[in-house]
């Protein structure tokens, strides 16, 4: 077993980058969101379905991920900037996952990556929807469709120095968290052109983080809190619950063998993915509300009703996260608390057995807790539609994503054996009172309603006696697919990796149209056939070499007097070289200019001053990139020692941007 295998199977905390190296290969092969979620508040979820050559498609891929795929070392230097408070680069945040369909269309055997019949067979499969109680005529249309690739792209605001600013300024107001960041929807359009050469867009789902608007902490639409309770990884993480427990009662941490499985087709002893679960579960919050109550009226005897009591018996925790197993009520001094378990507690009458966290994390109660860990799941879900505050019945809830290393011992398991059982934990205790079922049924009057089951629940908290009482389910599944997150090394393959460090000199047209007179000067010199590199006569370096070694490109040499190098292929070649570092040059003007398109556009939303920053009436950072490049700048500034300018100065900005933009692209 290689070194390499061995951290994988045990218990290893990682440790990120600038802080120790010894685990740099490893984050730098596998891709970001995995062992830690990508932490961005808005995500876009392209559904990918590819057409055309088999071949051209690979190339296409790897282009995509030179170009947006994250790895995990990227996520982590990011992330340590960011905590820092360093200037972080402003490319969104992206993943690439494949089917067993996307595998075959590549031309690839998926037994390759997993015989699992559920990921060979894919989610819409009737083996499968049987398996896990799904029914696919209730999922929408694109998830019914064959489905090859899905892309993750993730963002936040990003408005410069005052990008944590406008952060805390959306997690106040949930309408503004719920509104895309004009970055990401900015990028999208350009990525969704971008992909139209390989494949076709088949669904598109749009999520984005609710917030407490008390606590600022996750929370979903039923209102509880979120991503309690995840296997942890990174030392940092596991330190900062150290901070707060002694794992006496629950030991959160996790070898990376729960959610890393080798990629054989990658090229590196490095190279590990990690098995996805995709589900848009929609979620009632009209429906949950009321039988919540009607659940607490029929619990409260002769006491006044508890809501928030019998929400708790139905999650398992309060909806501040507070477990129910340790207080009959939100307790925001234990509202983070996970180092518990459930042997105080062995006749469920502090936590239902059919509650959710209960069923999906027994915490040593199904059988050896040693094997019960190993079949706990990565979760990386994210909400979508309407405020939980409109209470949707519909086209609202929970974009569920989750990694692990195997599907039929972990997701397939919990959903199928736990939550899915009556049975499960102790005789005729219900399905999970949450997903237990996530499909309607079909009334007396034809018409889909929900589920409703019959449990039997605390008449009080922490005693004897229990209560039959309904509760329906109101969770609906609307699609979903398994995929394989492949290696970077394998991502990467199909093309080599571009030029990123690209140093030039000047203002970038005219960097630009010195590039394009070299090449014509070279172009010149070959049909001459005159010495490139070293003058003929002095064998001193001459223009071009040096115009390459400003920029640090690779030249190419051609001398044939007392010298001979080379071969009359090089001009060609360092035409070639040119001819990328034009282009490179020009995407990544397009990239910084379309960056500050949407900085722009972020605050004209939140009417902030542009050209003089508002308080020091110092020159912004807008006015340095436009002077820099040499084009007009309109200025908007209103406070109490300077009016300058309009409001209609954001859109003329805007619209030089564009302009020089088209530019570029010509």
């Amino acid at each position: 077993m290689s070194n390499i295998d061995e951290k994988i199977n045990q218990l290893h905390e990682i440790v990120t980058p600038f802080d120790d190296f010894e685990d740099e290969a490893l984050l730098d092969e596998i891709q970001g969101n995995i062992i830690k979620a990508h932490g961005r508040n808005h995500s876009v979820h392209l559904f990918l379905q590819f057409t055309g050559d088999p071949d051209l498609v690979k190339q296409g891929i790897s282009q995509f991920t030179h170009k947006y795929i994250t790895s995990a070392l990227a996520q982590a230097e990011d992330g340590k900037r960011y905590r820092q408070n360093q200037t972080v680069p402003s490319k969104i945040f992206g993943n690439l996952f494949f089917t067993a369909a996307g595998y075959q269309y590549l031309g690839y055997d998926p037994t390759q990556i997993s015989n699992d019949p559920s990921f060979l067979k894919g989610m819409k499969h009737p083996d499968v929807n049987s398996q896990l109680g799904d029914d696919v005529q209730q999922w929408e249309a694109g998830f019914q469709q064959e489905i090859h690739a899905l892309v993750l792209l993730a963002g936040d605001k990003r408005v410069g120095p005052r990008t944590e600013e406008a952060k805390q300024l959306e997690r106040k107001d949930p309408k503004k968290l719920r509104k895309q960041p004009f970055l990401l929807a900015q990028q999208i359009e350009t990525i969704k052109e971008e992909l139209q050469i390989i494949a076709k867009v088949v669904h598109e789902d749009i999520g984005y983080v609710l917030r407490s608007s008390e606590t600022g902490e996750e929370i979903e639409h039923f209102g509880f809190r979120d991503g309690v309770s995840q296997p942890l990884f990174l030392k940092r993480d596991i330190d900062r619950e150290r901070e707060e427990s002694d794992f006496s009662q629950w030991d959160p941490r996790a070898p990376l063998s729960l959610v890393l499985s080798k990629d054989p087709l990658g090229e590196k002893e490095e190279s590990y993915g990690s098995f996805l679960v995709y589900r848009k579960l929609e979620q009632n919050v009209k429906g949950w509300k009321k039988d919540v109550e009607a659940l607490a009226e029929k619990l409260k005897g002769s006491e006044k009703a508890e809501p928030a009591l019998a929400g708790a018996y139905t999650m398992g925790r309060f909806q501040d996260g507070t477990p129910v197993v340790l207080e009959d009520k939100p307790n925001s001094q234990i509202s983070h608390e996970n180092n518990f378990n459930y042997a105080q507690d062995p006749q469920g009458q502090k936590c239902p057995f059919q509650s959710h966290s209960r069923k999906v994390n027994p915490r040593g109660e199904s059988k050896n807790l040693d094997e019960e860990k190993m079949n706990r799941i990565v979760r990386r879900g994210i909400n979508y539609g309407p405020l939980p505050s409109e209470e949707p019945e519909t086209d609202a809830g929970l974009l569920f994503l989750c990694f692990q290393a195997n599907l039929e011992t972990q997701f397939n398991l919990m959903q199928q054996h736990w939550c899915n059982q009556r049975n499960f934990l102790r005789p005729d205790m219900g399905t999970d009172a949450v997903i237990g079922v996530e499909k309607k049924e079909v009334d007396a009057n034809g018409n889909l309603v929900a589920v409703t089951e019959s449990y039997k629940w605390p008449t009080k908290w922490g005693e004897a006696g229990q209560t039959q009482a309904d509760f329906s389910h109101w969770v609906t599944m609307k699609g979903g697919e398994y995929f394989f997150a492949p290696s970077m090394s394998f991502l990467k393959s199909f093309l080599p990796e571009p030029r990123r460090d690209i140093v030039f000199r000047g203002e970038p047209k005219q960097e630009i149209q010195a590039a394009k007179d070299k090449i014509n000067e070279l172009r010149d010199y070959q049909a001459r056939n005159w010495a490139i590199g070293l003058h003929g006569d002095t064998l001193e370096p001459d223009d071009f070499l040096n115009f390459f070694n400003q920029r640090h490109l690779e030249f190419e040499f051609y001398l044939l007097n007392q010298v001979q190098l080379g071969d009359s292929d090089a001009y060609d070649r360092n035409i070639r070289t040119l001819t990328r570092y034009i282009k490179d040059v020009r995407n990544k003007e397009i990239e910084e200019s379309e960056y500050k398109i949407a900085e722009l556009k972020e605050y004209q939303e939140l009417n902030w001053a542009i050209g003089f920053d508002g308080e020091t009436i110092q020159p912004d950072q807008f006015v340095r990139f436009f002077g820099e490049r040499h084009l007009p700048f309109q200025f908007y500034v209103q406070n109490k020692t300077l009016s300058l300018g309009d409001q209609s100065a954001y859109n003329q900005n805007i619209d030089t941007l564009n302009d020089y933009i088209s530019f570029l692209k010509d």
